[in-house]
């Protein structure tokens, strides 16, 4: 299901309504969306019956650079073409789809804007728990911040799977979690980006 198109046309935004379970919805929300200058839906993505986006927008022209990432939340993101129309298809788990915009959408979308050096905002802080690595992908765990004196802390919460949005919305920071053996041990220097 895609659970919202954004379609940009310069300045212009439109949020399409959320799209029935099926493939000729999804044909024309997804052939109103490819008339803008960016494409983004949530949901519908991943390998179920009714992920539909991806098999879709291939039949529109869409050329797909890209599926599936090295990252946690958020490993079933597509990215493709149709032109100079950009096509992001974003999981459906709200904390997958935020992790998705924050890390591969706002970037491309301040380079469409003109901006020439795209960085990811990280701050610094140092963590309160340990954080495993994993070997095979990044992980942006969700934390609350505080201030100690010069230092900025980060509390991961309880809950860190991708589905858990009520607790996510205590989080006011993702904890970038670099792909690797072992672990961050508590009170380590880390980056995070702000979700406030």
């Amino acid at each position: 299901m895609i659970g919202a198109v954004l379609r940009s046309a310069g300045a212009n935004v439109e949020l399409l309504p959320v799209v029935e379970d099926d493939a000729s919805a999804h044909r024309a929300a997804l052939e109103r969306g490819l008339e803008a200058d960016v494409l983004v839906s949530s949901g519908g993505v991943s390998m179920g019956p009714h992920d539909l986006v991806r098999r879709v927008a291939a039949d529109l022209g869409v050329e797909e650079v890209f599926w599936g990432v090295a990252m946690k939340p958020g490993k079933p993101l597509s990215f493709g073409v149709r032109g100079a129309t950009l096509v992001f298809g974003l999981p459906g788990n709200p904390v997958s789809s935020l992790v998705g915009a924050l890390v591969f959408v706002r970037p491309a979308l301040l380079r469409r804007q003109g901006v020439e050096k795209i960085d990811l905002d990280y701050y610094h802080g140092r963590t309160t728990a340990s954080l495993a690595r994993n070997p095979h992908r990044d992980e942006f765990v969700r934390a609350r911040r505080r201030l100690e004196e010069t230092d900025v802390v980060l509390e991961p919460v309880s809950g860190q799977e991708s589905h858990m949005i009520v607790r996510a919305a205590s989080a006011d920071a993702l904890v970038h979690v670099p792909r690797g053996e072992g672990e961050i041990a508590p009170g380590a220097a880390v980056r995070f980006l702000s979700l406030a």
